[in-house]
């Protein structure tokens, strides 16, 4: 792309170099052009448009809808992205309350769809308009206004429509009264009459003229005779204000007063009592609260004094204490430089001979730990080489060996360690019955030897004929006495017969070893009959050794 403009405008520049008056004609052009917008611009006809008057309203309605549209949008963001909650509650005003509405209104939609508006609107005039009447009622203005309960609804005009609306104006009785024309449309309104019983002929007078001026208003027949009446009322009330003297009114307020200011007086004694009473119960609340506190203040302060009398005491008795010791270890450095100089060399001595009590107290320890070792050794001995067979045999060589565990835990010997690990286990060990006796070993050995000849003969994967046939031919085979000496032939010296009279050999003679030796050269399905007598064997062989093993170290550590 860069090569491509690059290219472009070289041939341009190339092409405007070639021809010059290409480019005076396409500047003439563009400056006609400009006059052409200019001449427009000042001659035209048309008028120019005039700019719209600012509108108040619809800058502050753009102006809400604006700011509703930001708040709404920012607390929906802010309930879908709970990060921006924190911004929105702490830059946007009220943002908590618009985002619990808007939370609201989602999760009550069914409510808010649901809701009925228009009975919402009527409850509230209604509310509304009772509490103006009420207000207008405690103002003294409810003969003015009453605003009805209802709604205000427009209906078509219609003559049914007429006729319900003058029914509904004849049934309402309070109105707005705006001037005095209105008042005729209102309903009559008849005064009571005035019953007031006295003996006084000028009261009786003056409310039999009220009474007849009520009636002539209830009757709205105001004339001159109306105007006598009241000119009689007014006298009436002039004679029955001069009835009244004034010195009797004064008399009457000054005993008035007098009787006010005693009972003041008398309220005043009560309350200067009352008062009296309640500061003396106060001080004395005040003076058992001060002296509880000012007791807990004197019992805390001993305390507080008596731990610092310890505290004093204690440190004077440790001063003492090192003030003493001090001197005591001067008077003994004085008297070790003077008259016991060689109670160093008296310590050392001392401290050898110690040493050597403790060393002669470990060796004499430990020759009695081998000691017990070398008997719990001969018993196990005892158990391997006995002949007499019992059932608590397996019991009695688990018990020694356990013995054996624990002698030896002091020496911290790690081969003996390992050589106690190295024995069968005490579970093994109780199962088989300990280990066999040598006459166990060689009755089992006799008990097999006639098994061992009958498979002798038996071929490579043999099946029934191959044992049937080897069973019966064996009985003819001869048996071999002395030591047949092995050859590197299969034939001499390997064959079973051989093996038998060798293990015969080597059992009378108690060379086990050389006897499992020779079992272990078995093949094929006599190694498989020889297998039970090889382990138990083997067991007896290996804890031979591990208990000369055990008695060698014993032996050289000691």
């Amino acid at each position: 792309m860069l090569s491509a403009s690059a290219s472009l405008s070289t041939a341009r520049t190339n092409v405007a170099r070639r021809s010059p008056n290409l480019a005076r004609t396409r500047n003439r052009n563009v400056l006609v052009k400009s006059n052409q917008r200019q001449y427009q611009r000042y001659y035209s006809s048309d008028a120019p448009k005039e700019p719209k008057p600012f509108s108040l309203t619809k800058f502050l309605f753009n102006l809400s809808f604006l700011t509703a549209g930001i708040y709404g949008t920012a607390a929906t963001a802010a309930l879908l992205y709970e990060p921006l909650q924190e911004p929105y509650i702490e830059y946007f005003p009220y943002g908590e309350q618009v985002m619990d509405k808007i939370d609201y209104a989602w999760k009550h939609r069914q409510e808010v769809k649901d809701f009925d508006y228009k009975k919402y609107y009527d409850t509230t005039y209604s509310q509304v308009a009772s509490s103006i009447n009420d207000t207008a009622a405690k103002v003294g203005l409810d003969d003015y206004i009453n605003i009805p309960h209802k709604g205000i609804e427009s209906t078509p005009l219609t003559p049914s429509t007429q006729q319900t609306l003058a029914e509904e104006k004849k049934k309402e009785e309070k109105f707005l009264v705006l001037s005095n024309s209105d008042a005729s449309k209102e309903k009559k309104v008849t005064l009571p009459s005035i019953s007031v019983k006295s003996d006084d002929p000028i009261i009786t007078n003056l409310v039999a003229s009220l009474n007849s001026l009520i009636s002539e208003f209830n009757s709205s027949k105001v004339n001159e005779q109306s105007n006598k009446v009241i000119d009689s009322i007014i006298s009436s009330v002039n004679e029955l204000s001069s009835k009244f003297d004034s010195k009797d009114i004064n008399v009457l307020a000054e005993e008035k007063v007098a009787s006010f200011k005693q009972k003041l007086e008398q309220e005043k004694t009560i309350l200067v009592a009352n008062l009296a009473k309640t500061s003396e119960q106060t001080k004395q609340e005040l003076e058992a609260k001060h002296r509880e506190v000012l007791s807990k203040e004197i019992s805390e302060t001993e305390k507080t004094l008596a731990l610092e009398y310890d505290n004093k005491l204690k440190k004077k008795e440790l001063d003492l204490v090192d003030q003493f010791n001090k001197n005591v270890s001067s008077r003994i450095e004085s008297e070790r430089n003077n008259k016991l100089k060689d109670l160093e060399t008296l310590s050392k001595r001392i401290d050898e001979i110690e040493k050597f009590e403790l060393q002669l107290s470990k060796v004499a320890t430990s020759y009695t730990t081998f000691k017990e070792v070398r008997k719990s050794i001969s018993k196990v001995r005892e158990l391997l080489n006995s002949n007499v067979s019992s059932n608590i045999r397996g019991e009695n060589l688990v018990a020694e060996i356990n013995n054996l565990k624990e002698l030896t835990k002091p020496l911290d010997n790690d081969l003996i360690n390992v050589t106690l690990e190295s024995l069968p286990s005490e579970k093994e060990l109780l199962i088989n019955g300990g280990v066999l006796t040598q006459a166990q070993i060689l009755t089992r050995w006799e008990l097999l030897t006639p098994e061992l000849r009958s498979v002798s003969l038996l071929p490579e994967n043999p099946g029934i004929l191959g044992y049937a046939s080897s069973k019966i031919f064996s009985k003819f085979l001869w048996s071999k006495s002395g030591v047949p000496i092995r050859n590197d032939n299969d034939l001499i010296g390997n064959d079973v017969e051989s093996v038998i009279a060798r293990v015969n050999s080597h059992l009378q003679k108690n060379q086990l070893d050389n006897a499992v030796e020779e079992v272990t050269h078995l093949k094929g399905v006599a190694r498989e009959l020889a297998n039970d007598w090889l382990v138990d064997t083997r067991r007896k062989l290996e804890i031979q050794f591990l208990v000369d093993l055990l008695s060698t170290e014993v032996n050289i550590s000691a």
